[in-house]
């Protein structure tokens, strides 16, 4: 059964929540569209770089582990897109991995993105 349109930009809404709190303080930023269509930039710079989570699940299987290689696994598994230049795209990947928030962080945010639902 779809989600409505409504609990779809609500899902959506709440991720990008989560995006801003995880990556706000990414060096190479980027653009995240969400399976509904909106998008977000986050991040001190922000590259000509978008990733584009196909679905709640996509983003749920990436955020619960927010490193390059769950973003290249995702891709590499159909589940994520990436929109610009693969330079970019690279750069990003590797400021990615300067993100280590702190236990107690990572259970708040984990429990944040379990209870995101359509």
């Amino acid at each position: 059964m779809n989600a409505s349109p409504a609990r779809s930009r609500s899902a959506a809404s709440g991720a990008a929540d989560v995006l801003r709190r995880i990556f706000a303080d990414l060096e190479y930023g980027l653009n995240f569209r969400m399976w509904d269509g909106s998008t977000l930039a986050v991040g001190r710079e922000v590259v000509p770089v978008t990733v584009v989570f196909t679905s709640l699940a996509a983003f749920k299987r990436v955020l619960l582990n927010p490193q390059a290689d769950a973003f290249a696994e995702a891709y590499c598994d159909g589940a994520i897109d990436f929109k610009g230049d693969l330079f970019e795209v690279m750069k990003v990947g590797d400021s990615l991995d300067s993100i280590e928030p702190g236990a107690l962080r990572k259970l708040l945010l984990a429990f944040r993105i379990w209870k995101l639902s359509e």
